[in-house]
């Protein structure tokens, strides 16, 4: 596989970052995945890294080169994420009110297509390098009370960036409620497609504009730029911000096949073949042919 994957993560103006953020691959998979401690709750910071660990190595376990079915081992990984971190604060003794809770969305690009399943307002852009206009790029859908406001007609799309409810989340990672984990259909890659998972400390501030810059620009000049924009948007009390974002090339099916390693090359190699042993070759072929007069 050819891709190129850029990351970073911003503390913003709070006292601790408690967004996580990791990458792993195969030969033939990759997972990337984010995850958002939730503030209002103790430990947002734990259930985060819980979130993050625990998919990793589930990842580690299943993918032995590839994973036999990416969208269920997602749904899978972040349900046992979930109780990963339920036992932690168990264990710990949280009140299941002030337990750690986090968002999270992870994918999978295995075969030249991608899956992904997220719980919370951390988002996953697609954005197509080919495409134009509505097609251009996707996203998941926040579980959020202003995404269901947008939904419902209460307020615009444009507005719930800025609501001051923005951060009230439906379905997250830990806490006495099972998960709501949304599991997208597969979808295919086109060269120079971008997959890209951020907070909501780096989707909010920005708008389209993230959608943009990470279509048309380098990866390893618009991720940390689009952060450096999205905390100088948000101000003194910014967010935590993270990012990552993988480009996808499409492997050139006239590109040589022949695997050139020194240790793949033929060992029954022809020796040369001498002028006189050819001079031998033609003649014999030419006594072979028919005579035509």
């Amino acid at each position: 596989m050819n891709y190129t994957i850029v990351q970073d993560s911003r503390i913003g103006g709070r006292e601790i970052n408690q967004d996580r953020v990791a990458w792993l691959a195969t030969d033939d998979a990759v997972l990337m995945v984010v995850a958002d401690g939730m503030g209002g709750h103790l430990q947002g910071e734990v259930a985060a890294q819980l979130a993050v660990d625990t998919i990793s190595e589930r990842f580690r376990a299943a993918a032995k080169a590839r994973l036999v079915d990416p969208a269920q081992f997602l749904a899978a990984a972040l349900r046992q994420a979930h109780e990963s971190i339920v036992r932690y604060a168990a264990d710990c003794r949280i009140p299941p009110h002030a337990a750690p809770r986090t968002t999270c969305i992870a994918c999978v690009v295995q075969d030249g297509q991608v899956n992904w399943a997220h719980a919370g307002d951390s988002r996953l852009y697609l954005i197509h390098g080919r495409a134009k206009g509505d097609a251009a790029f996707m996203r998941t859908r926040d579980h959020s009370l202003v995404q269901r406001m947008v939904d419902d007609g209460i307020i615009e799309s444009g507005q719930a960036a800025s609501h001051p409810l923005r951060n009230r989340v439906f379905s997250c990672l830990g806490g006495d409620l099972m998960p709501s984990i949304e599991v997208s259909r597969t979808v295919s890659l086109q060269d120079g497609d971008v997959i890209a998972l951020c907070t909501d400390g780096a989707w909010a501030p920005l708008g389209e504009k993230l959608v943009r810059e990470l279509g048309r620009a380098s990866l390893t000049t618009s991720v940390p730029h689009l952060l450096d924009a999205a905390e100088q948007a948000a101000g003194p009390q910014a967010d935590n911000l993270t990012l990552i974002a993988m480009r996808w090339e499409a492997p050139d099916p006239d590109a040589h096949t022949l695997n050139l390693r020194p240790d793949a090359l033929p060992t029954n190699v022809a020796a040369p073949i001498s002028d006189e042993e050819l001079d031998d070759a033609v003649a014999e072929i030419r006594r072979r042919m028919p005579y035509t007069p």
